[in-house]
């Protein structure tokens, strides 16, 4: 059965950016299922509200569908993945095919907070970095990707996303690996190599 490394640590951290390091490593023997991709469609609301919702709560997620899915690819399982479009906060109607792989990725803030997870995960990692580089990377994706101006970012950091990070996220921290990225001149090769080594060996 496949190998499941889940990848956690507060937005802006780096999660998604070793995902796909690993996954250039191990190309086709590893697949990434993003749990942003699984947030919960909020097109029956207007878009001023939408823009209202916490998505940095657990209950912001799809939880059933993701262990679904991750169970199904666990047994051998091709999924239709959905897809989130953060800048309309819905879901769109377009899926993504995924094979089953023997090492299967699940990374984002609130990746260890789905049920009956826990006890199916081999190996957890938590991605650190200082709040300010944090922040500093979130203000730069949101603006350049998601349309968001400088002040609703800070606004949403200090109202719910450092809250978030103290009360779920954060905590985790001791349970997981700690892969330490603080550089902005891309990950620290040897931390990956780390991650590497131990992820063969468990294969």
């Amino acid at each position: 059965m496949a190998l499941i490394v889940a990848i956690c640590g507060g937005s802006g951290a780096g999660k998604t950016t070793l995902a796909n390091r690993l996954k250039q490593i191990f190309q086709d023997d590893l697949i990434v299922l993003p749990y942003d991709s699984y947030c919960v469609d909020q097109s029956y609301l207007s878009l001023n509200e939408r823009a209202k919702v916490n998505y940095d709560l657990p209950s912001s997620y799809d939880a059933e569908l993701y262990f679904d899915h991750l169970m199904k690819l666990k047994l051998n399982k091709a999924i239709e993945r959905p897809v989130f479009d953060f800048p309309t906060h819905t879901r769109k109607k377009e899926t993504i095919k995924v094979f089953p792989q023997k090492i299967i990725v699940i990374e984002e803030i609130m990746v260890l907070q789905v049920p009956k997870l826990e006890n199916l995960i081999d190996i957890r990692i938590f991605v650190d970095a200082d709040s300010d580089i944090r922040l500093a990377r979130r203000l730069l994706r949101d603006i350049n990707e998601r349309g968001r101006t400088p002040e609703s970012v800070v606004k949403q950091y200090i109202t719910q996303v450092k809250p978030s990070y103290e009360k779920f996220i954060k905590p985790k921290r001791k349970e997981c690996l700690i892969f330490n990225n603080n550089k902005n001149d891309g990950l620290d090769e040897r931390e990956v190599q780390n991650i590497v080594d131990i992820i063969k060996k468990a294969i």
